[in-house]
């Protein structure tokens, strides 16, 4: 079973940029874990403390899913939240 977790911490993430300018998360480290990006789902943009967010949602390869947002302004990625498989 999935638990969310509110996260909200500063990642290093690894994307790709399509020719079309389109950004793919495909993997990122979190607590000295890396987590490789299976699918990514939906992706919005969200008005954050004055900041225009790239938000997207991944699932890794563990299944567990996460919501990533990225500040273009600033090139920082954070994870926002997380549904964790097994949490203990």
């Amino acid at each position: 079973m999935k638990q969310m977790v509110a996260v909200d911490e500063p990642i290093r993430m690894r994307a790709r940029t399509l020719p079309s300018g389109k950004i793919v998360p495909t993997s990122f480290i979190w607590r000295d874990q890396t987590r490789y990006v299976a699918d990514v789902g939906r992706q919005w943009q969200e008005r954050v403390d004055g900041k225009s967010l790239r938000c997207f949602l991944v699932q890794a390869v563990d299944q567990s899913t996460y919501e990533v947002r990225w500040d273009p302004a600033e090139d920082v990625w954070s994870l926002h939240r997380a549904w964790i498989l097994n949490l203990v």
